[in-house]
């Protein structure tokens, strides 16, 4: 599978001319370019997955209750709306590399020092700093895919990004779950700690700078004012949905499946931390089996096309961790989640990048990233406060009426990029997916 550089989607200042690099340039998984991009992401997924399993159980640890232990996962979100913008502004400016590898730096640095955390305060201090880290890296990341894609095959991009990331999933819960057996939880972080070290090594002296070149402006053409360009970009219907799903899909991924997940498995259910690392693992292997087919599906037949219906399928997944009693029921809700996260990442991250412009692409993408975070900010804290007063079934039911409602709200209101293009196609234009 390749992805060819095609021209990208104008952008709002006509004024700037983006030069990006040739058509016949070809990114591919396995080639010489698109392997260490591909191999990075891996790695990081592999340290982030152990991390996922002992991060929820090391604060329990720390003598922390149910609700101090999700203040820990939105601890992250708030890091995101920090160093999110300010990452995709700044790649704007400086590229796409120097960001990454500061990202890198300070959630390797973050994540050796938590090995020593001894209360959790300290413990929660430090999840902030290295959130820094991995909201430069997460956004770093998405805008490298962009500059790499175009909407025909952005879908099938997004699909190979989330394949190595998901093979790394897979892989971290596994072995975090082996190195607190044969050590203790604090160990993991660590291993964490390493694989960013590696990551590091990677983009600064393998991976190529990704940032589109820009010329000067053209003489006489008018210029767009800063706050034009800002209502451009985000006062449209567009955006507002995108927004609505960003939140809806972090409610369900970083709220209930990272933070309430492991201490509903082990409180609720009494699984040892194996087992929870099993499920973990499973749930990951059924995206990654949905990623390729999701990815075709939504190039072929737009966005939405498996957008929607994922909606609905995290909706179930949340219904059915309310009513399962035992480890089948247990093990069949992590295969549907896993379906309905494959199907929704993959679709939403194409979409927002439809609608980034060439030349503020790391702007946009900035802030699209706050909203995927901004659901992890307040979802984990009301999650945790519903199911501290009245229990994990009510508070798993509500997100499930919840999540089918953002999917009748995007099949009605959200835009089809794909039939744009085509039109714009059809009519010998240079195809514009930027948000009206």
């Amino acid at each position: 599978m390749s992805f060819s550089r095609l021209p990208s989607p104008t952008s709002f200042n006509r004024s700037t001319v983006v030069q990006l690099p040739r058509a016949s340039s070809v990114f591919n998984i396995f080639s010489r370019r698109g392997l260490p991009i591909f191999s990075a992401f891996f790695l990081w997924s592999v340290g982030t997955g152990a991390v996922q399993l002992a991060r929820p159980l090391f604060a329990a640890s720390l003598g922390a209750p149910i609700f101090l232990v999700t203040l820990v996962t939105a601890s992250n979100s708030v890091g995101q709306l920090v160093a999110g913008p300010i990452t995709g502004f700044g790649m704007d400016r400086w590229g796409r590399k120097p960001l990454l590898i500061i990202g890198l730096t300070i959630r390797a640095a973050s994540s050796f020092a938590q090995f020593f955390t001894t209360s959790y305060a300290e413990f929660l201090v430090l999840e902030f700093i290295g959130s820094l880290g991995v909201s430069m890296w997460s956004t770093g990341a998405t805008i490298l895919i962009a500059d790499l894609s175009v909407a025909e095959n952005r879908g099938r991009a997004v699909a190979a990004r989330s394949f190595s990331t998901r093979l790394g999933s897979i892989a971290g819960p596994l072995i975090g779950a082996a190195i607190a057996t044969a050590f203790d939880l604090r160990s993991i972080f660590i291993f964490n700690g390493l694989t960013k070290v590696a990551d590091i090594a990677i983009v600064a002296f393998i991976v190529h700078e990704s940032r589109p070149e820009r010329t000067a402006p053209t003489v006489g053409a008018p210029k767009e004012g800063r706050l034009d360009v800002i209502r451009a970009m985000f006062a449209n219907r567009s955006f507002l949905v995108i927004a609505v799903v960003a939140f809806a899909i972090s409610v369900m991924t970083q709220g209930v499946f990272q933070a309430l997940f492991p201490i509903y498995l082990q409180s609720e259910r009494g699984l040892a931390t194996s087992e929870i690392g099993s499920l973990t693992a499973v749930a990951a292997l059924a995206t990654v089996l949905v990623l390729f087919p999701n990815g075709y599906l939504v190039d072929r037949f737009g966005r939405k096309s498996t957008l929607v219906p994922g909606l609905v399928v995290l909706g179930v997944t949340a219904l059915l961790l309310a009513v399962s009693a035992d480890y089948g029921g247990l093990l069949l809700a992590v295969i549907v989640y896993g379906i309905g996260e494959g199907m929704c990442a993959g679709s939403s991250q194409a979409y927002a990048m439809d609608l980034a412009p060439a030349d503020r692409r790391g702007a946009f993408l900035g802030v699209w990233g706050v909203l995927n975070s901004s659901g992890s900010i307040a979802a984990p804290l009301l999650i945790g406060f519903a199911t501290q007063q009245l229990g994990f079934g009510p508070a798993f039911t509500g997100l499930s009426v919840a999540l089918v409602g953002v999917a009748v709200f995007t099949l009605l209101l959200g835009p089809n990029t794909r039939s744009r293009m085509k039109r714009a196609v059809a009519a010998g234009e240079t195809p514009s997916l930027a948000p009206r």
